[in-house]
């Protein structure tokens, strides 16, 4: 094994590190466990480097982990021994999602109590009409139910399933990243030496020495060793918004995840995979328990009172059967006539009554129509750049009262712009074209950006262009060379081996300076804060001559630089001066002071990350709606203020305040402010948690947009966690329901829209339902008491529940959204699904369709010359009375389009092609059914006058409905 051997020198060692972990694994062969190891990276050893030190440092855990700081791994170890180390330490990946086939999900969906009770009544139905019944025929209805299920298991199935794949399809990026890293050479004549190979991030072992430059993500924890003006962002994983100097001596901790935006550097794999932070935070990202929304809380209660209905009903049919009964019972045994077994079929009967009302209670086709409403919607919302992974989100969103929103990428491009400027002695509103400058100038100033500078462009294949790498506020002005088509990169190539010292950025300079030969002396460009920057400036550039640039002149500019700040633009100064090489000594060098004196002012410009064009009327729509929008953001409060502005988010009378007050504060204080609050800079991911638990704690339904890895605690936490698939990391994907793919604010606002949508159609869907359910239940109750028989037979009510009530669910569940669902309010979360104007349609369509069913069965033989006495004649008239009664649920379905007293209940219907067609079919199957359905669906032909009658009852639903409309009833609490 190539963890045998060990010297006495790495067994002291291990020694030590046990007694600082406290506990440490050591068995004969070479052990040390990733768990303890990890914990070097948690924020408490950072401030405590003596555990580090007393296992010696970087090169001490290269020798216990049989590395070489400079060689790396050895490549002359076989491919087993690589496994050993994966197997022994974990492999460098995350545990992804569970992901269940397509049996195991089409097995959960049999977890819904509505199918539970579907199964149970269609076993019953079953054996009861195959044995008691009739044999021949009596299977029909049990089997025709056990085939509802299974269509409503498929249905959801098959969604789970897209809906889990497309969710992988959009994680496949991260197994095309690579990374750097060093490994000894395996040739003889290479033998010490290590070479720089590119490998996949799930290749890297603990042990490997990697190689970070601008640009790279960190792929793993480690412990760094060397550092060249190394800077990392580490916001994903900390929510510290500035970049973090990493130093061997003073920050060597390396966090998976986090970004190198300036420098070089390497250091050693400690952890990988589920060991790492990323990997633990992935974990906890995962554990949260899964709750119902509002929508399913709310079906379930339904469910719960329509059942109690179905079965009281049920239980009072029996026992008034059962009584009648009785009482012929009785009068037979008192006339003294003997009880044979025959008369228990009655009572037989009766119970099948019973079951056939308790299975037309249940609404077969609610939770078909949830799934269609849902999968439908979540297919059309990926075309709108919203990845549904959780379907019932969907709805959720719908009655969200709160965003709280990041800034950067979300309501603004995350294209760091330069849109102003000072250029060469003149102030321009608008960044101008270069040919208006001298071109000797010119040339200073490109070269000062090209070589002043450690950003670069990086073509993204996914996105299929440029995107900045390195400092966001350097890549702005290398987009304006672009623009300005100016090739920094030829400019680089040429000059870079002239440049002679750098002297980076830093938060205490704030400015950047890079000197380079220039004939017989040297350039310097100077860039940075521009109040710095031009104390620092003796002359300014105007036209082809330099000017004095007195007291006067710089009041005059610092005034301008106050302008474009007070306007949310970060203010940037640009400089030069040439020097003579023979005032360069060695001290001149060594001395930032002497350098960055007396230099010629360039330009100062305004460079500003605009709000996306489409935010603020997104902003506009989501208060016209109900809906809050929070800035959360890590800005400064006055570029958050300002930018909240030009969103619409932060009005008078709003709050704006900063994180570092937020935290100071008690519960009791923040519940008091929060409603006012808009803006919260300055804040960190603990500070959005809360704010976010608050919220809830108020009643708010909160959605929450999140990007980086530190999101993840608030996205879970949330109603809905929305992330963010262009610039959102793996585990803030992972933690979210909704992924917005284009980054954008208004995509959330059309998911609030469509929510809204799928909300409204499982409730025009539930007002149908009921409407038939309501009559086809009073129809059978009254018809079983009164002895005439049922009227409606069992494969009828078939038709009727489950083919025409599936067909409704796919017509009244893919109504589109409208732009008039953002002009309502959302609804409140304990708003009854029925609202007052629902049940007053259900009450006035169900008492309009019993009275007709009622008045045929009593009148319809005279009206239509039958005698109800004659076997084939009463089949007949309940013929009419099922055509009847179906043609009313057609046209009443036109009526459920509209649930909220809307005058026209026609608008929009072109656009609904399925609902027309689906119209158009029932009729067309109703016409099959009754004119050939024959024995099996106990009809017959009708005559045109039946079929006229039957079809102007039905269309009086519709004038019938407008005139119902008219009756005063409550919409939803608003």
């Amino acid at each position: 094994m190539w963890n045998q051997k060990i010297s006495e020198e790495n067994r002291e060692k291990l020694l030590l590190a046990k007694n600082a972990f406290q506990k440490y694994t050591r068995q004969l062969e070479f052990e040390v466990s990733p768990e303890h190891l990890s914990t070097l990276h948690e924020q408490n050893d950072k401030t405590n480097p003596e555990k580090l030190a007393k296992m010696g440092g970087a090169k001490g855990l290269a020798d216990i982990l049989q590395s070489d700081l400079q060689m790396g791994l050895c490549n002359k170890e076989s491919k087993s021994k690589f496994r050993d180390r994966k197997r022994h330490f974990a492999e460098n990946r995350y545990k992804e999602p569970e992901f269940k086939g397509f049996w195991p999900l089409f097995k959960d969906t049999f977890d819904d109590p509505t199918l539970k009770i579907l199964i149970v009544s269609a076993i019953v139905s079953l054996i009861l009409g195959v044995t008691i019944e009739d044999p021949k025929t009596g299977w029909i209805e049990g089997t025709a139910i056990l085939m509802a299920v299974l269509i409503v298991s498929f249905v959801t199935a098959i969604n789970d399933y897209q809906k889990e794949m497309q969710f992988r399809e959009l994680n496949k990026v991260k197994d095309n990243i690579t990374c750097t890293v060093v490994r000894e050479k395996e040739a003889e004549e290479f033998a010490g030496e290590g070479e720089k190979l590119a490998i996949s991030i799930h290749d890297i072992v603990v042990g490997d020495i990697v190689v970070l430059e601008t640009g790279s993500k960190v792929p793993a924890d480690g412990i760094l060793f060397y550092a060249s003006e190394l800077k990392v962002n580490e916001s994903s994983m900390t929510g510290e918004i500035n970049e973090i100097t990493k130093t061997p001596e003073e920050d060597c901790w390396m966090i998976s995840g986090t970004e190198v935006t300036q420098g070089e550097g390497k250091f050693i794999v400690t952890s990988v995979g589920k060991h790492s932070q990323w990997g633990k935070i992935m974990e906890k990202a995962k554990s949260k328990e899964e709750v119902n929304t509002p929508l399913q809380d709310k079906l379930e209660k339904m469910a719960d009172q329509i059942g109690k209905l179905g079965l009281y009903s049920a239980i009072l049919t029996v026992l008034v059967l059962l009584a009648k009964w009785g009482f012929k019972l009785y009068l037979k045994l008192n006339e003294g006539e003997k009880f044979v077994f025959h008369d228990l079929v009655e009572v037989v009967d009766a119970v099948i009554v019973g079951i056939t009302i308790v299975v037309v209670a249940v609404p077969e086709g609610l939770p078909l129509a949830v799934t269609i409403s849902l999968a439908y919607s979540m297919k059309k919302m990926m075309q709108d750049n919203n990845l549904v992974r959780k379907l019932e989100s969907c709805e959720t969103m719908g009655n969200a009262t709160c965003i709280c929103s990041d800034k950067t990428g979300t309501l603004t491009k995350n294209e760091m712009t330069v849109v102003e400027g000072y250029f060469f002695g003149e102030k321009y509103e608008q960044v101008p074209d270069c040919e208006k400058f001298d071109e000797k100038y010119m040339e200073i100033f490109v070269r000062s950006i090209a070589l002043n500078s450690k950003a670069y462009f990086h073509y993204d294949e996914l996105k299929k262009k440029d995107i900045v790498m390195g400092s966001k506020t350097e890549g702005a002005l290398l987009i304006m060379l672009k623009k300005w088509e100016r090739e920094f990169n030829e400019i680089r190539e040429d000059e870079e081996q002239l440049i002679t010292k750098c002297i980076p950025f830093s938060s205490k300079r704030k400015r950047m300076t890079t000197i380079i030969q220039d004939g017989n002396g040297y350039l310097v460009f100077c860039k940075g804060a521009s109040e710095i920057v031009l104390d620092k400036c003796k002359n300014y550039i105007f036209e082809e001559n330099k000017f004095i640039l007195d007291q006067d002149k710089k009041n005059e500019l610092k005034k301008v630089i106050h302008e474009m700040a007070s306007t949310g633009k970060r203010t940037l100064c640009l400089a030069y001066r040439r020097v003579d090489s023979s005032l360069c000594d060695k001290d001149w060098f060594s001395n930032p002071d002497e350098i960055e004196k007396d230099l010629v002012l360039l330009s100062i410009v305004g460079i500003k990350d605009p709000v996306r064009d489409a935010v603020p009327q997104a902003v506009k729509d989501s208060k016209s709606a109900g809906v809050t929008v929070r800035m959360v953001t890590g800005d400064n409060i006055e570029t958050a203020k300002h930018i909240a502005k030009e969103c619409g988010i932060y009005s008078e009378g709003g709050l704006a305040m900063e994180g570092f007050d937020f935290r100071k504060m008690t519960d009791e204080e923040r519940l008091k402010i929060i409603p006012n609050l808009q803006v919260l800079a300055r804040s960190s991911p603990q500070d959005k948690l809360v704010l976010v638990k608050h919220l809830k704690e108020m009643g708010e339904i909160v959605g929450v947009t999140g990007d980086g890895t530190n999101d993840a605690p608030a996205l879970k936490e949330a109603n809905v966690g929305l992330s963010m698939g262009i610039a959102g990391t793996d585990v803030a994907k992972e933690a979210s329901d909704i992924v917005i793919l284009d980054d954008n604010f208004k995509s959330i606002v059309i998911a609030i829209m469509w929510g809204r949508s799928v909300y409204d159609n499982i409730r025009k869907f539930l007002q149908f339902q009921l409407t038939v359910n309501v009559v086809a239940l009073a129809t059978s109750l009254l018809a079983a008491i009164s002895g005439v028989g049922l009227p409606l037979k069992a494969v009828q009510l078939l038709w009727v529940n489950l083919i025409m009530d599936t067909l409704a669910a796919l017509a009244l569940g893919t109504e589109p959204p409208t732009k008039e669902l953002l002009k309502r309010r959302p609804y409140k979360k304990d708003a009854s699904l029925l609202n007052g104007i629902m049940k007053r349609n259900i009450a006035a369509q169900s008492i309009y369709q019993l009275s007709v069913l009622l008045l045929i069965l009593k009148f319809g033989g005279d009206f239509f010359g039958l005698d109800p006495l004659v076997a084939e004649e009463k089949l007949h008239l309940d013929c009419i009375v099922f055509n009847t009664f179906v043609l009313m649920q057609v046209f009443n379905e036109i009526n459920c389009r509209k649930i909220n007293d809307e005058p026209n209940i026609l608008k929009g219907i072109l656009n609904n092609y399925i609902f027309l067609v689906i119209w158009v079919g029932i009729i067309s199957i109703q016409v099959i059914v009754i004119e050939f359905g024959g024995s099996f669906f106990a009809t017959t032909h009708l005559n045109a006058f039946e079929w006229g009658v039957s079809l102007l009852l039905g269309f009086l639903s519709i004038p019938l409905g407008f005139v119902f409309r008219l009756i005063p009833a409550k919409g939803d609490p608003q």
